[in-house]
């Protein structure tokens, strides 16, 4: 799955993880400091999915698990930057949420193929941040696209 990707080889992090589908736990151990040793490069494209309604969260992330462990945690907390994935949690709970690697890329790769991997879910209508796709090439806050 994903979008062709200028590098060469990959670890064997990122093949043991490539197809998989990790659920709302295994993320939380991944994304713990003790694992941080064999994963922190891991730089690529993500997707968290409620199950339920099928909407889903694209990110890039230059350490994708870290990220990923952040997002479950604002999850839990209630906390999280998009309302709707809040109320959703909070309806349907841990247990329907799944998160998995879209595709791994360069450096240099990463805000392209988010883009076009937020282009994808947006046209059909299954984006929780859908406002992100649209602001692409709008100034926010101290950054720009």
């Amino acid at each position: 799955m994903g979008l062709k990707t200028t590098r060469k080889s990959f670890t064997s992090w990122e093949l043991k993880f490539s197809d998989k589908v990790l659920s709302f736990d295994e993320i939380w151990e991944l994304g713990k400091e003790s694992q941080r040793i064999h994963n922190q490069d891991l730089i690529g494209i993500y997707r968290i999915k409620n199950v339920f309604s099928n909407k889903v969260y694209v990110g890039s992330s230059h350490h994708i698990f870290g990220r990923l462990r952040s997002h479950a945690t604002q999850m839990q907390l209630g906390k999280h930057p998009y309302d709707e994935i809040n109320k959703d949690f909070k309806l349907f709970g841990k247990e329907s949420f799944i998160f998995d690697i879209i595709t791994y890329c360069n450096n240099s790769q990463l805000r392209s193929f988010e883009k076009s991997w937020l282009k994808v879910f947006y046209e059909e209508s299954q984006l929780y941040n859908a406002k992100e796709y649209i602001n692409w090439n709008k100034p926010s806050g101290r950054w720009r696209r």
